[in-house]
C-alpha cells in the first residue's frame, strides 16, 4: 500500500522472532521485556488478532478511522528521505 502511494518500491525484510528480538536489543537498545512485548504483539498480529473490527477509534477520536491508504496518502512528505 506504501509503495503504491509513493509510487516507488518500497523494502521490507521478513525476520524470524529470533532475528526481530535481537535487531530489537542490537539495534534499538530494547530490553528483554520490551522485546517480549513486541514479539508478542506481533505473534497476536500474525495470528490474525487485528482482524477483529471494533468501535474503539470512533469512539475515542469521535470520527471515524481512517483507511492506512489515506492516512499514508496525507503523510506522504514523511517518506520522502528514505
Amino acid at each position: 500500500m506504501l509503495a503504491s502511494v509513493l509510487g516507488r518500491p518500497v523494502t521490507t525484510w521478513d525476520l524470524s522472532p529470533d532475528e526481530t528480538r535481537e535487531h530489537l536489543l542490537t539495534a534499538w537498545g530494547f530490553d528483554d521485556a520490551q522485546a517480549a512485548g513486541i514479539l508478542a504483539g506481533t505473534a497476536f498480529v500474525r495470528k490474525g488478532g487485528n482482524a477483529v473490527v471494533t468501535d474503539d477509534v470512533p469512539e475515542l477520536l469521535g470520527r471515524p478511522a481512517r483507511a492506512y491508504r489515506e492516512w499514508a496518502q496525507d503523510h506522504r512528505e514523511a517518506f520522502a528521505g528514505t
